[in-house]
């Protein structure tokens, strides 16, 4: 009873914490962008997947709060940001990062967390600018080769299936979220040219749960273990942590992980993690 008791306290004080988050606008070019901030220590920056604004991250910063100084931002066009003229590209969303923690003032290093998409745009970033990362934890990371491999090994008829499913499962998309959408299915090139990444710690979540009434589900997710298992051996000293009970959205499925992930990397110095899965 009393160890429930100090769980619910540790618990309450952790959402204090977070709800005292400060919001806050910057301007990167003409476009405003919204940004949360809360704890404080090493600054770690939250990217987003396709579509999705900082609240996708909701159930690890508050957490991660309490022993760094988190960042999450929503894109341009996305939640509360403004909307943008400028083309989606990963390579324009890192540019796009890098402004926006310049115009907040947020000084580097920093370590990246990137789900899906947003783990494409951190690993262009950490390529274009490797004195600004201290680490990355890429959290199921994609890009457009997995769709062009997926692409490449179902039939005509399969692909169809999976196009019709996709639609039903986001209807109406805005947009913005299209443009991005399009960006991912281009991104692989831009992603394929940031190998090999800075030497600095390289954390790879990938949930590996699948989903049989999905047309083709399992064999993409087998696809998408192959593609991470080759940026892990081309990543020295990369961590490669599997989680059986998550297809995609860890940070949700598994937030412990994530933030252990995050913890652990904060705390181990560049060059002395061994190249494992877990």
């Amino acid at each position: 009873m009393l160890n429930k008791t100090v769980a619910t306290i540790v618990s309450f004080f952790i959402c204090v914490s977070f709800a005292l988050a400060a919001d806050r606008s910057v301007v990167v070019g003409a476009v405003r962008i919204h940004i949360s901030e809360s704890g404080t220590g090493p600054t770690v920056v939250f990217e987003s997947g396709m579509g999705e604004d900082a609240s996708t991250w909701n159930d690890v910063r508050p957490a991660i709060a309490e022993f760094a100084h988190t960042v999450a931002y929503d894109r341009p066009g996305l939640g509360q940001s403004g909307p943008t003229s400028l083309p989606r590209t990963v390579v324009q969303m890192a540019a796009d990062l890098q402004a926006v923690l310049e115009a907040a003032k947020l000084a580097p290093p920093y370590v990246l967390v990137g789900h899906s998409l947003g783990g494409a745009v951190v690993q262009v970033f950490a390529h274009r600018y490797p004195d600004e990362v201290a680490g990355l934890v890429l959290v199921d990371p994609e890009d457009g080769r997995l769709i062009q491999l997926l692409h490449s090994r179902m039939s005509a008829t399969e692909w169809a299936a999976r196009q019709r499913a996709l639609d039903e499962a986001m209807p109406n998309m805005p947009p913005q979220v299209r443009a991005e959408l399009r960006a991912a299915d281009d991104s692989g090139e831009d992603v394929a040219r940031a190998v090999p990444l800075p030497v600095v710690p390289v954390v790879v979540l990938t949930g590996t749960k699948k989903n049989p009434e999905f047309p083709g589900n399992p064999l993409e997710q087998d696809l998408k273990l192959e593609l991470h298992n080759a940026l892990v051996a081309n990543t020295p000293g990369a961590q490669h942590i599997l989680v059986p009970n998550s297809r995609h959205y860890i940070q949700n499925d598994a937030p412990k992980l994530v933030i252990q992930a995050v913890r652990e990397l904060l705390t181990e110095p560049v060059g002395k993690r061994p190249n494992k899965k877990k």
